[in-house]
């Protein structure tokens, strides 16, 4: 008597509630997914911009302190040696040394005044950067350079792509196996009901 009851079907409307709700369930943890992985790749370049702004700081900091060295003994060359140098980097969009008074003393190809540089207008998004020149206290000048902030030229960022693609494509995968495994167990489950029933 008890394993009738359990062989009796569902009806039918109950199986239609419940695929509704293992469709909605999927949809839900599709979306929750999706959203997750954009989450991680915005966090992910928000840090790899900081990380970077914090390196290009600490090397401008280092760079200040040649330009001081030559200011003070009037190297002019060296300083314009020292700029397109600098500028060379595929990081950098400009490089701009002035001196104590804001007059440019070297500046490097693309550099042009801050309004057009950093305005909404600018197609390429660039960050600027300012580090006093000192010597002893005395203020000798400036050095400013644009920082470009777009991730995808730094090695790295390539790299946290590539991974996140790879993740994104065993998450896919996982998800696969996961719908025929269920499927598999689907049928294993009716053939197992079929033989019960067809027992004397």
């Amino acid at each position: 008597m008890e394993n009738m009851q359990n062989d009796i079907p569902l009806p039918d409307s109950t199986s239609s509630t419940i695929k509704l709700l293992q469709i909605a369930v999927a949809v839900i943890g599709i979306w929750l997914l999706l959203h997750s992985w954009v989450l991680t790749q915005q966090q992910g370049k928000q840090l790899l911009q900081q990380q970077s702004s914090q390196l290009m700081r600490e090397t401008l900091m280092a760079l200040s302190h040649t330009a001081a060295y030559l200011i003070e003994h009037d190297q002019l060359d060296g300083l314009e040696q020292l700029t397109q140098h600098i500028a060379a980097s595929p990081y950098l969009h400009d490089v701009v040394v002035y001196d104590a008074n804001g007059v440019r003393m070297s500046w490097s190809e693309g550099s042009a005044p801050a309004r057009l540089l950093y305005s909404p207008a600018q197609t390429e998004p660039l960050q600027a950067m300012v580090q006093s020149i000192t010597k002893d206290q005395q203020l000798l000048g400036y050095i400013k350079l644009s920082l470009r902030q777009d991730a995808a030229l730094t090695p790295i960022s390539l790299s946290w792509q590539q991974m996140m693609q790879q993740l994104m494509a065993m998450l896919v995968l996982a998800g696969i196996v996961g719908f025929m495994l269920r499927r598999g167990f689907s049928r294993l489950s009716r053939q197992s009901l079929r033989l019960r029933r067809a027992k004397p």
